[in-house]
């Protein structure tokens, strides 16, 4: 056992000191001369009921003693806090995440109702690296790979706000290239933000877009889904279009789903932005590799003997005391 504030029964120790200090003073300036002498008392302490009651008030004053004793012991001990202190080594979710946002006209209410659902999730994470990559035309990385929660959270609530204002620059930097929304560059160029050499890592995409392209492509979204696959990363795409509003539609939502499953990810065909929460939870679930953390040194407060030891004393004083004032 480890005291955390091991001084304080040094205080404790030093009241009790003063306590009895002034309580002898006291006594001896108060005391008591003269009296009346008793002839023959050895006949009164001889008595059997004399020695039973003197025995019973020895008894009383003792109990007395011992639960002051306790009470002022475990109040001691729970000032200065007891612990017990050991050396954990905590188990992390060795994951990273790339969320990867097509920001063309059509995908803004979708990728809006994702980054909240990211933001929820953000306060749950311990080790795993989140990053968020927007593309249209080109690519802009919004932030890299990092645990700073804190970080992560502020700046998913910013591009939420820049969402709902048409004049907010969320856009900045993607609009470089001859089209828009290219998710075959999207993707590839999520797929090449990870860290090299981090084979031990767990590394996932996950792709919110249309598939719906307009423009010439550097990558095709089938040749970026071999480049993830591979890197040994897996892509979860999410399309929130309507599939089977024109053929047209159904053919691109065929090859998203052909080109993620390839990479041994996994796609949804979403139409309700509603679903999108449970989707992205699922996703976050899986593919973790649990590695050890860093060690770090584990204080437990242990109050609860000591508790109960004041307890006991402050109820053993309340019975002793009343029966010593009868």
């Amino acid at each position: 056992m480890a005291l955390i504030a091991w001084w304080a029964p040094l205080l404790w120790i030093a009241a009790a000191a003063a306590v009895i200090g002034a309580v002898a003073w006291y006594r001896r300036r108060h005391r008591v001369t003269g009296g009346i002498p008793v002839a023959h008392r050895e006949r009164l302490t001889a008595l059997p009921s004399y020695r039973r009651a003197m025995s019973r008030y020895r008894l009383l004053v003792a109990g007395f003693a011992l639960c002051l004793v306790a009470l002022v012991t475990g109040g001691a001990v729970l000032t200065a806090r007891p612990a017990t202190v050991s050396l954990v080594t905590p188990d992390l979710n060795n994951r990273d995440i790339v969320l990867c946002l097509d920001v063309s006209g059509s995908m803004i209410d979708y990728d809006a109702v994702v980054l909240e659902v990211f933001q929820e999730l953000a306060t749950e994470f311990t080790g795993e690296r989140i990053s968020l990559v927007v593309f249209n035309a080109s690519a802009v990385t919004y932030f890299p790979l990092t645990t700073d929660y804190d970080y992560i959270s502020r700046q998913l609530e910013r591009l939420s706000e820049e969402f709902d204002d048409p004049a907010a620059p969320y856009y900045g930097g993607t609009l470089i290239g001859n089209g828009s929304s290219l998710v075959g560059d999207g993707l590839a160029s999520c797929v090449v933000r990870f860290d090299q050499g981090t084979a031990d890592r767990s590394r996932s995409v996950i792709m919110v877009t249309d598939n719906f392209v307009a423009g010439e492509q550097i990558f095709t979204l089938p040749q970026a889904a071999q480049l993830a696959a591979d890197r040994g990363i897996r892509v979860y795409g999410i399309n929130p279009g309507d599939a089977a509003a024109k053929d047209y539609l159904a053919d691109l939502a065929n090859e998203f789903e052909t080109s993620v499953l390839a990479t041994g990810g996994a796609y949804y065909a979403l139409d309700d932005p509603s679903v999108i929460p449970a989707v992205v939870d699922q996703i976050t679930s899986e593919q973790a590799s649990i590695l050890p953390g860093q060690p770090r040194v584990q204080v437990i407060e242990q109050p609860q003997p000591w508790v109960w030891l004041s307890f006991a004393g402050l109820v053993g004083l309340s019975v002793f005391g009343w029966r010593l004032k009868r």
